[in-house]
C-alpha cells in the first residue's frame, strides 16, 4: 500500500482532480449554468442515429447519446473556462470551417436568377461556353531513350517526309505506345494521350502538311495535321443550364467574399513579422481598407 501511494502517476492524478475542484469552487456562480437538452436536440440524435443505422434508437441507445452529449457539453465548456481553445490550431480551422458553412448558407438564401440575368452572364462570358478545337491528325515520335539528340532527329526526318506518302511513314519514327493516326479528337482526347504540352502547339501549325518538331513530355514529334476544326460559340438554348450552374457559383462566391470584407471591417489587421518583405505589408494592409 505504501508502495502505492509513492507511484508518481497517482500524485499526477490527484494533483489534477484538486486542480479541477478548486478551479470549480473558485469559478462557480450562485446560479449554475444550465445544460439544457431539448426537443431539438433529441430529434437531432434520432437523425444521425437513423442515417447510421436505418432504424430508430432504442431507448437504452438514447439514453446513451444524451448522456454523452452532455458529457460533451460539459466538456467543452470547461475547455472554454480554461481557454484550451487559444492557440488550437485545430480548433481554429474547424470554427473557420463552420464560418465557411455558415456564409454558404446565408449566400444560397439569394434569389434563384432569372432568365434576364443568366442571359447577361452568358453574353459577357461566352468564351467560356465555346467548343474545343478538334484535330485529325497524324504522329510520329522521336524519344530521349532512342535518340541522341530528338529535337534534331525530328528535324532530319521531316526533310525526307515532304516527299514521302504520310499514310507510309507509320515506322519512321520510333517505337512508342502513342496512336499514329487520330480522327475527330479534341483537346479533352489528346490532353490526356499526349499532354497538355503537345496540344497547346496544333493550334498555331499549318494543316496539309508534316511540320515540327511538335514538343512533349514524350519526346519531339513531328505533326500532320489533315484537318482542324476551330472552336464554336454554341446558343445561349444549348447550355442554358450549364450557365445557370456558373452564375449560381460566382453569385454564392461573391455572396462569401462580401460577408468576409464586412467581417474584416472589425479588425485592425497588420502584418508585424520581421522576415515579411515591407512592400508586401503595405500591399496586405492596403488591400484590407
Amino acid at each position: 500500500m505504501k508502495k502505492f501511494l509513492k507511484e508518481p502517476l497517482l500524485h499526477f492524478f490527484v494533483l489534477g482532480a484538486l486542480f479541477f475542484l478548486v478551479y470549480g469552487m473558485i469559478n462557480r456562480s450562485e446560479n449554475e449554468e444550465e445544460i439544457i437538452v431539448d426537443n431539438a436536440d433529441i430529434e437531432h440524435m434520432i437523425e444521425i442515429w437513423e442515417m447510421q443505422w436505418q432504424r430508430p434508437p432504442s431507448s437504452e441507445e438514447l439514453q446513451g447519446m444524451i448522456t454523452k452529449y452532455v458529457d460533451q457539453e460539459v466538456m467543452y465548456r470547461e475547455a472554454l473556462r480554461l481557454n484550451l481553445d487559444h492557440n488550437d490550431e485545430i480548433v481554429k480551422r474547424r470554427l473557420a470551417q463552420k464560418m465557411e458553412f455558415l456564409g454558404n448558407d446565408l449566400s444560397a438564401m439569394v434569389a434563384p436568377p432569372t432568365h434576364e440575368n443568366l442571359r447577361l452572364y452568358y453574353d459577357q462570358h461566352q468564351e467560356k461556353y465555346a467548343t474545343e478545337y478538334v484535330y485529325t491528325l497524324h504522329q510520329i515520335i522521336f524519344t530521349a531513350d532512342k535518340n541522341e539528340d530528338p529535337i534534331r532527329k525530328a528535324q532530319s526526318v521531316l526533310k525526307e517526309l515532304q516527299l514521302g506518302n504520310i499514310k507510309d511513314l507509320v515506322t519512321a519514327g520510333d517505337n512508342f505506345p502513342l496512336p499514329y493516326f487520330i480522327a475527330e479528337a479534341d483537346e479533352f482526347k489528346l490532353n490526356r494521350e499526349f499532354g497538355e504540352k503537345f496540344t497547346e502547339q496544333l493550334a498555331a501549325l499549318e494543316t496539309g502538311k508534316w511540320i515540327g518538331p511538335v514538343i512533349s513530355g514524350f519526346g519531339a514529334h513531328l505533326v500532320y495535321i489533315e484537318s482542324r476544326k476551330d472552336p464554336v460559340i454554341p446558343k445561349f438554348s444549348q447550355v442554358e443550364e450549364q450557365v445557370k450552374r456558373d452564375f449560381e457559383y460566382e453569385m454564392v462566391k461573391e455572396s462569401k467574399s462580401a460577408i468576409l470584407n464586412e467581417l474584416k471591417k472589425r479588425y485592425n489587421i497588420r502584418i508585424e513579422a520581421d522576415n515579411i518583405d515591407q512592400e508586401l505589408k503595405k500591399e496586405f494592409a492596403t488591400n484590407q481598407n
